[in-house]
């Protein structure tokens, strides 16, 4: 064996991780698969591994042979195209479109002098003469797989992520090849999918613990029993569960340290996710499982699984991790350790009581607001942080902290704000921050605009509005209706258990119901990216409602960016046009304040601003042309009609919005314009746009339609305007520092230009048609 060794194919996935796969040289038909891997790095995977390989020295030492290469492999991606086909009518019909494929295969050099060719991901092997075929090879081999495929057979050959090979010996496999029947440790899956706790509790790694919220104590007494009873610490985000959990690690290894005799647990932490990391074939993941239940086996040792709804949840086969480790903690067999909040609590109760049965409930509660200036100091203390915060700096902060993060409790969420003051610091350098500063601090740590969080700036309803109106234009009942909404928030006089703010935006096409929105996120938020933005139009069909609670890695529903940033405003673009299930999420959401996601854990709305836009009342019989309105109570007797009475009771203000006049549109012509201005090309070269007043108004004319507003006046500016003087700026590198005229074709405005500004301008001819 000392002149061939291993090789593992490695394929990186879109969270960062690693599979590994162990190739082997040669297929037979009743082969078992190949042993692979899953983890965060290689060393991981090599580990896991090496678990493979021994266990297989230990069963069979002749199975290793067709594993051991003696060529050297490499490893090269390449595109191929092929014509996909799939069946009409039970007759194969091949398309017409080319659809390039990226696949990566390995090639090594035979004794013989031809090449050996494999497909790892989908166990294609070939002995080709001459390496430069293998792009034809391929195709054909890929153009074969998929005959009469249906067209998303496509997606099992997408690209994962990077892919290669690399030799691997882990050595003494001789040593190992000798027979032996003894079973491998009981805490071997327990080292591949867990962490050990205890040992590490005094080793200086874990986080500073400053507040026991009086749970240890009773979790300790448990700890001592034999054997020792399965905990479920029940509290709100924030209160320090897993904390807790740490506390009664450290208690246990300081126990031992006084007195080595004691027998007690040690606590095994792991997760769900990490349980079913890498069990990629039907009943892996369910042995690993097996493999648990029976290293812990009447050993009165913790597993610490962390959320109790993760090891609940459905996996792709249906069953879930509970259905497998719950029976044997009922049974006394092993002791489990899990987390939930009191919201998820009562769920289980309702629809798993049975998952209940094996657990002593240790309750956690919040510190009071009053206490968290003491704790704050302590942790501060040991985090041997470099900023001090003034007394009265410090309730303010509680103050704030406790008004505008209700998704999260006491004291997590104040050690997590300590925790990023400490990282905005220079290293070295300490500094003080006193009342204003700690608002100013809060406020960038939010993004909350320092106007709303703090009590020495006034904001009157009337300064909002006129915030809000610099980015909406013709909008100003519905910018001082909104105003409202931000007035409320400041003065805390807004339901705690509800959303901010709840706003139906109704009105025509084009008038400014979206840019409402932006404008309210920009306002409340400092960022336009903090908004949320659902188009109702993908949620029409049944069932299409469930995408808005999904959950996952790659996965942006609606639960997990709230989950992500409850600091936000989201927006239900047309939501007349939403399935009937999605309003009756939107009962919870707006009543509650909460969502429900698919692992059945809440999602808090509470410091969301929710708002929503329609078309509803709006006739195509209406006037056209500019100013043409209908009246707000047209509007309102529509969403009535078609919003069932408990929904419509939820909505906090219905906001009518007008048709533009001539001159809104004016004024949004000139802060179009403004925005195009301050584009980097054109600030760079010290170049300005001379919009000459009657290019101004063909803009607005041309950019108006009745039934679709303002919508097109920017596609306008850009195409008839920005695109011409794109087109100039590439052929002039060197043109800076001067005005570029924008006239009317024919105008007063033309006539008066020289020839060198008639070089420069972008001349808008009447009666050129829209883009």
């Amino acid at each position: 064996m000392s002149d061939k060794s291993l090789r593992v194919y490695f394929t990186t996935h879109q969270d960062g991780r690693l599979t590994g796969q162990l190739l082997p040289v040669w297929e037979r038909l009743f082969d078992a698969p190949p042993p692979s891997a899953y983890g965060p790095r290689e060393a991981d995977v090599y580990a896991e591994l090496e678990t493979h390989v021994r266990r297989m020295l230990r069963e069979d030492a002749a199975a290793l042979e067709r594993f051991l290469w003696s060529e050297t492999l490499e490893s090269r991606t390449l595109t191929v195209e092929i014509h996909p086909q799939a069946m009409h009518r039970k007759h194969p019909v091949i398309a017409r479109a080319l659809v390039p494929l990226r696949l990566t295969y390995v090639y090594g050099r035979m004794a013989g002098g031809a090449w050996r060719v494999r497909v790892p991901r989908f166990g294609w092997s070939f002995v080709l003469e001459d390496l430069s075929i293998a792009r034809e090879v391929l195709q054909n081999a890929l153009t074969t797989a998929l005959l009469g495929e249906n067209p998303r057979g496509l997606y099992d050959f997408r690209h994962e992520g990077v892919e290669y090979v690399q030799a691997w010996d882990p050595g003494g496999l001789r040593q190992d090849a000798r027979p032996d029947e003894s079973p491998p440790p009981p805490a071997e899956v327990l080292t591949q999918v867990g962490e050990e706790l205890t040992s590490r509790a005094l080793g200086g790694r874990q986080p500073p613990l400053v507040y026991d919220a009086g749970a240890p104590l009773e979790g300790w007494e448990l700890a001592r029993r034999h054997p020792p009873p399965s905990l479920l610490f029940v509290g709100e985000a924030g209160t320090g569960k897993t904390s807790q959990v740490l506390m009664l690690a450290r208690r246990i290894a300081e126990a031992r340290r006084e007195d080595k005799s004691a027998h007690l647990p040690d606590i095994w932490r792991t997760s769900a996710e990490r349980i079913v990391a890498g069990m990629v074939y039907l009943g892996m993941w369910q042995e690993r499982c097996l493999k648990l239940v029976g290293a812990l086996s009447f050993e009165e040792d913790y597993l610490f699984v962390d959320k109790l709804t993760s090891l609940l949840a459905p996996q792709p086969d249906g069953s879930s991790i509970g259905d497998l480790l719950l029976p044997a903690a009922m049974s006394g067999e092993i002791s489990l350790i899990a987390e939930c909040t009191e919201a998820e609590f009562e769920r289980c109760q309702r629809r798993f009581p049975e998952a209940l049965r094996p657990f002593h409930v240790l309750r956690l509660e919040p510190p009071t607001a009053s206490r968290m200036p003491e704790l704050m100091l302590r942790y501060q203390a040991v985090r041997r942080s470099r900023v001090s915060i003034h007394p009265v700096g410090l309730r303010q902060l509680v103050g704030h902290l406790e008004t505008f993060q209700r998704d999260s409790a006491f004291p997590g969420k104040a050690f997590r704000f300590i925790d990023w003051l400490d990282q905005q610091g220079e290293p070295g350098r300490g500094r003080t921050l006193y009342p204003r500063d700690a608002s100013e601090a809060y406020a960038r740590y939010t993004g909350l605009p320092l106007q709303l969080i703090s009590d020495d700036i006034p904001a009157e309803r009337g300064a909002l509005a006129a915030q809000l109106q610099a980015g909406v234009i013709g909008q100003e009942r519905a910018c001082t209706l909104a105003a409202g909404v931000l007035a409320r928030f400041k003065a805390g006089l807004n339901d705690p258990d509800k959303p901010v703010g709840t706003l139906l935006f109704a009105g025509p096409t084009g008038v400014g119901k979206t840019e409402l929105s932006k404008q309210l996120a920009r306002t409340l938020f400092g960022d336009e990216s903090r908004m949320i933005r659902l188009d109702m139009s993908e949620y029409m069909l049944p069932g299409s409602a469930q995408r808005l609670m999904e959950v996952g890695p790659g996965i942006s529903s609606l639960a997990e960016r709230v989950r992500r940033q409850p600091l936000s405003l989201v927006l239900f673009d047309e939501i007349e046009k939403a399935h009937a299930d999605v309003f009756d999420l939107l009962l919870g959401i707006l009543g509650e304040g909460r969502l429900t996601d698919h692992l059945g854990r809440l999602v808090d709305f509470r410091m969301t601003v929710v708002c929503m836009t329609s078309n509803l009342g709006v006739e195509s019989a209406e006037p056209a042309g500019f100013g043409a309105e209908r009246g707000a109570e047209d509007f309102l007797r529509a969403i009535r009609q078609a919003f069932r009475p408990e929904l419509f009771n939820r909505i906090d203000h219905v906001i009518p919005f007008r048709r533009l006049s001539e001159a809104d549109v004016l004024r949004i012509v000139d802060l179009e314009l403004e925005k195009a201005a301050s584009r980097e090309g054109l600030v760079r070269r010290r170049l300005r746009l001379a919009v000459d007043p009657e290019a101004r108004a063909w803009l607005a004319r041309q950019g108006y339609e009745p039934q679709l507003g303002a919508r097109p006046l920017k596609r306008l500016i850009e195409a008839r305007v920005m695109a011409p003087i794109a087109v100039r700026l590439a052929a002039e590198a060197h043109l800076e520092g001067v005005a570029l005229p924008v006239v009317v074709a024919g105008s007063e405005a033309e006539r008066r230009l020289d020839p060198a500004q008639r070089a420069l301008a972008t001349v808008l001819t009447v009666g050129e048609a829209r883009p």
